[in-house]
């Protein structure tokens, strides 16, 4: 399977969205994001994107895998696209289902034990999603350097 992951244009945005809506999470805002799609043989498969918190932190969300390409590796090619991507960003937060944790884990994520330090964008839409979805949700971070 030859999976490619490329940074979505301006015009995909309102079809991207479109995607978000299928699944409840929030829209993207292309001026304020690096959003990726993945593509399995020019077809549409998935999509990712990195959220802009303020000049050092990103939030890594929106990871949709479309279901025909489920297991196959595509959520992991968009996570580690991001993360590679981040350019200058120190911080980069997650909030993933908790069934996901192992996942992210392996992608160097770790679960944040005092929210303390954590932007409070950050934990406002965590308690968004906490009480908008039914699975529980973490804050999972990934650091350059130690706080």
């Amino acid at each position: 399977m030859n999976i490619q992951i490329r940074k979505a244009n301006k015009q995909e945005i309102n079809w991207i969205n479109k995607k978000y809506d299928e699944v409840n999470f929030q829209h993207s805002d292309f001026n304020n994001e690096i959003i990726v799609l993945a593509e399995v043989n020019n077809k549409k498969a998935g999509v990712g994107r990195l959220i802009k918190i303020d000049k050092e932190t990103v939030e890594l969300g929106g990871i949709y895998v479309f279901e025909e390409f489920r297991g196959t590796g595509i959520a992991s090619e968009i996570v580690s696209f991001l993360i590679k991507n981040k350019g200058e960003f120190n911080s980069v937060y997650c909030l993933p289902f908790e069934n996901l944790r192992a996942f992210y884990e392996k992608h160097g994520f770790k679960t944040v034990s005092s929210k303390a330090k954590v932007p409070e964008k950050i934990t406002q839409k965590h308690k968004w999603c906490n009480d908008t979805y039914d699975k529980k949700v973490l804050i999972l971070s990934l650091k350059n350097k130690p706080q």
